[in-house]
């Protein structure tokens, strides 16, 4: 009884002990956190003081910065209208490729019938060629 209880009270120290580190390390995990969170509001005043100082910088750049914005409004208009004009063109040199490559398919399918044709033609002279030929040999056969 006397060994049960001594290895309770073991347990329970070991448990308690565990405990003990897990505290001691969220502790440190803590530590570390909060000089983060230190490092990371240094900073971030740091940079509130140098945003305020160019918040003046920059309002004189806003003056100039509206007129430039102005001018190249104008420019983009300028722009807007050369480029519709270019659309036109290129609008219309769409048409007229269409149109040349409609005017081809026609040449081409021209063509094609004419080679039939010529093909027709030439099987036919050779044919005729050759019954010539025949007729010629039997004639001088015959005579």
């Amino acid at each position: 009884m006397l060994e049960e209880r001594n290895k309770e009270l073991i347990d329970e120290c070991n448990h308690l002990k565990e405990r003990m580190y897990q505290y001691e390390n969220e502790k440190a995990e803590r530590e570390v956190a909060v000089r983060q969170l230190q490092e990371e509001l240094a900073d971030s005043l740091k940079k509130k003081s140098m945003s305020e100082a160019s918040l003046e910088v920059l309002s004189s750049y806003r003056l100039s910065l509206e007129e430039e914005r102005q001018d190249l409004k104008k420019k983009l208009g300028q722009i807007e209208c050369q480029l519709q004009e270019a659309q036109d063109r290129h609008t219309d040199a769409l048409r007229q490729a269409a149109k040349m490559e409609d005017h081809l398919q026609k040449l081409e399918v021209e063509h094609a019938k004419s080679q039939v044709t010529i093909k027709n033609q030439a099987d036919k002279i050779e044919q005729l060629q050759k019954n010539l030929s025949s007729l010629v040999q039997q004639e001088l056969e015959n005579s």
